[in-house]
């Protein structure tokens, strides 16, 4: 199972021949396979909402740029009598789209805009790079919409897999593998048990490979790769210009989750739980060096103390009355299926007051939501601009003395709250988000001597 993701395949297609050598890799070296899953090209899933969005406001843009693209990629790359057939298949897609675009009203969301996002993204990407393959001569196929292996539950736009429903529509895939065929997924993708179209969050595509690796694990022995620019670092190498990253070899599903949830896009959360829940290791693997590659599973080989530091700004500082604070996370964690926020804790006011604070991870959810909140809470407050940087590792509980030498590093900066608990492999430094940069690499810059201490 082989994920890429859209940065993989550039900006007009320049990294497809990388793509395909290592799908040709991958055929030559198993008995089966791959199946191999494609998100949408970089920036695309953001220019359909867009264009989704605008047909709210009586301003439509046109979709005919997603589709010349789609079009001139083909052209490119796809030979012979198959051109031909991938227009026509584009076509039926742009029509699909066209369908969902006569039913947007005055809000874009729901199946209509599962519908729309993943017709324009993901499943014309899956059908041009079946073609791909085809031209280089490639027994493959891609997974028609009427059998799709993933059914969700009816949360549109961030769907959760089931897998006992969805274990009984893996029949297409498995029949398509005896036969020797490369068959090619399109990521981000589900539907419900009624056929609606579903969406499987912000990094979707990672929740595809894995989902369905573990739906194949009951017949074959199922590898899952997921194919990045670089595999996991120590660091956002971004935020550390002048400082090198360290490769890491391997992560727990706990450090690898965690490091995901604040604010490292390695591998979307829900796909580490679920591989975290079936066992199933997850291999990030470098496209260009593909000897070079961290390995996700239950027990890591690499003893650091301090795996990685994070940095993520847009969070906030929610405030409210003790009493009532139990009545909205409950409402949160039950009604909104929301568990990206974290209490940092409990104060007691000179009125005698006691009040809670909570960091929420997303700051918009609270701009857009403010209003409907503060009925649990009228003297409800919310401060925004905040960032945090957590150092990440489970063998943090055994050293003392990280949170020190992180708090050492950074005289300068001011920090608002502080969450020290390496017992849960994390250290969170609640900071202004104007310094997250400075501070994660002041702290990285520490990372060796952290990790001596052990």
């Amino acid at each position: 199972m082989a994920k890429f993701g859209g940065s993989l395949l550039g900006d007009a297609g320049e990294k497809i021949p990388a793509i395909l050598d290592c799908i040709i890799s991958l055929k030559d070296g198993n008995d089966f396979g791959p199946v191999v899953v494609f998100s949408a090209p970089s920036g695309f899933t953001d220019a359909l909402i867009r264009i989704g969005e605008s047909y709210t406001h009586s301003r439509p843009i046109s979709i005919d740029s997603v589709f010349n693209t789609y079009e001139s990629l083909a052209e490119t790359y796809v030979k012979g009598k198959y051109l031909k057939r991938v227009i026509y298949e584009l076509k039926k897609h742009r029509q699909q789209m066209d369908e969902a675009v006569a039913l947007i009203g005055k809000r874009f969301h729901g199946a209509i805009k599962a519908k729309f996002l993943t017709n324009g993204g993901e499943l014309p990407t899956s059908v041009l790079m079946e073609y791909v393959l085809k031209s280089r001569g490639l027994d493959c196929c891609h997974v028609p919409k009427e059998q799709w292996p993933i059914v969700t539950d009816d949360n549109f736009e961030n769907a959760t897999p089931d897998y006992e429903l969805s274990k009984n529509r893996i029949h297409f895939l498995m029949e398509s593998l005896e036969e020797g065929k490369i068959v090619v997924q399109a990521g981000f993708l589900g539907l419900t048990s009624d056929g609606l179209e579903t969406m499987l969050g912000r990094g979707g595509s990672d929740l595809t490979a894995v989902f369905v690796s573990c739906l194949l694990k009951r017949r074959y022995d199922v590898e899952t790769v997921l194919f990045k620019d670089l595999p996991i670092q120590s660091t956002d190498p971004n935020l550390v210009d002048d400082q090198e990253t360290e490769h890491l070899t391997s992560l727990t599903y706990n450090e690898a989750h965690k490091a995901s949830m604040m604010g490292m896009k390695i591998v979307q959360g829900d796909a580490i739980s679920v591989a975290r829940h079936f066992n199933q290791p997850i291999k990030v693997v470098s496209i260009n060096y593909p000897e070079i590659f961290t390995m996700i599973e239950a027990e890591s080989n690499a003893d650091q103390t301090v795996k990685c530091v994070t940095g993520k700004t847009g969070c906030a500082i929610l405030t409210i009355h003790d009493q009532k604070s139990r009545s909205l996370e409950d409402a949160l964690r039950i009604w909104e299926n929301r568990n990206d926020f974290l209490e940092l804790g409990t104060e007691i006011l000179e009125t005698g007051e006691k009040i809670r604070d909570f960091l929420f991870l997303d700051s918009e959810f609270l701009r857009k939501n403010e209003e409907r909140l503060k009925g649990f809470d009228e003297a409800l407050a919310v401060e925004y601009g905040v960032g945090v940087v957590t150092l990440i590792g489970d063998r943090m509980k055994y050293s003392p003395g990280v949170a020190s030498i992180a708090i050492g590093a950074i005289p300068h900066i001011n920090i608002k709250r502080g969450v020290f608990a390496p017992h849960t492999s994390q250290i969170i430094l609640v900071i202004d988000e104007s310094n997250v940069g400075d501070t994660v690499a002041a702290i990285h810059a520490k990372r060796h001597e952290m990790n001596k201490s052990h």
